[in-house]
């Protein structure tokens, strides 16, 4: 695998990054340790109120919510006054406003800004488009927004203990990991039913939180606890459940043609995928060997694919991942 430790030296060391991100489990961390590990100063911010405050009045007073985000990019200009950045770099930029962009450049005169997306334009308040003639470079993980929008497609990563996941026989012929959403859980319950029929060995962790459970059933949605976690996995739980299965299930959000990180966990560590997302044919990786497509609404698995073989790892790296970032 490509060694990327001089380039991202090259353009990463003494660089001072204004990095703004999405909460999304473990991630910002990741991406915070392997910058600064290649000599980046990193000042990081969410893209939105994480307050408790805020949540509650995204469901019940949406004006109220707008004010309240407003005032966090405000409250960034304030804490970074008068700390000049090479680099403003935003994943997703939820509710981000032009001014804000121009404020910072016009703190640090030379500013490079830099966005990456890792939902499509299709999916739930993600409509990035408003932003794009802001930035002097916008990438997307997601193959359809890449062609339609004139934008590079750059995948996501995987982390870096997928690179040394263990070869032992696996438990579990299939693993499932994801969150909560109803046509998901529908997803999982077809899955499941399919899986049962054939003896296939199937460990599903589908994640809801017991707010959101019990506002389902209020809102006449049955749902099975069998199926489903009131609990996320932590990483640690995840990555053990993960060295324990043969073949990575990935139902993929319709409205996405993007890679999943769990995919690439998988390729990272040679194993085998099963996808609903055919997109994965474009990944000059591919191998149908290892990676084998599925319809959603009329699952079937050749039984062939479900026998036990490990492949050469691919390199989605975080490494990788950042030297196409900031190229």
């Amino acid at each position: 695998m490509t060694d990327y430790t001089t380039a991202l030296k090259d353009k990463l060391h003494g660089k001072k990054v204004l990095f703004i991100g999405a909460k999304f489990y473990y991630f910002n961390e990741e991406i915070i340790s392997k910058m600064k590990k290649y000599g980046a100063e990193v000042t990081f911010y969410y893209e939105r109120n994480v307050s408790l405050k805020y949540g509650i009045a995204k469901n019940i007073f949406p004006k109220y919510a707008a004010v309240l985000e407003d005032t966090h990019y405000k409250n960034i200009i304030k804490d970074v006054h008068g700390k000049p950045f090479d680099y403003l770099f935003v994943i997703r930029g939820y509710k981000m406003e032009s001014w804000f962009i121009e404020e910072l450049k016009r703190q640090s005169p030379g500013l490079k800004t830099i966005m990456y997306q890792w939902d499509s334009i299709y999916n739930w308040e993600c409509d990035y488009r408003y932003l794009i003639p802001d930035f002097d470079v916008t990438k997307t993980f997601d193959y359809k927004d890449a062609a339609d929008l004139g934008l590079e497609y750059v995948p996501t990563f995987h982390t870096d203990e997928f690179k040394t996941a263990a070869t032992q026989k696996p438990i579990y012929d299939l693993f499932f990991f994801g969150g909560y959403s109803y046509t998901r859980y529908e997803f999982v319950k077809r899955f499941n039913a399919y899986a049962k029929e054939r003896n296939i060995k199937l460990k599903i962790h589908l994640a809801i939180s017991l707010k959101y459970y019990l506002r389902e059933r209020l809102s006449g949605n049955k749902l099975d606890l069998k199926l489903l976690a009131l609990r996320q996995l932590n990483k640690q739980e995840y990555f053990s459940l993960f060295n324990k299965s043969n073949i990575i299930v990935d139902y993929t959000n319709p409205a996405q043609t993007g890679i999943t990180m769990r995919t690439l966990d998988a390729l990272g560590a040679g194993k085998k995928v099963l996808t609903s997302n055919e997109y994965i044919k474009k990944e000059p990786g591919y191998n149908p060997e290892q990676v084998a497509t599925f319809d959603p609404a009329n699952i079937h698995i050749d039984s062939e694919f479900l026998s036990h073989q490990t492949f050469p790892a691919q390199d989605y790296s975080i490494e990788r991942w950042l030297n196409s970032i900031f190229d």
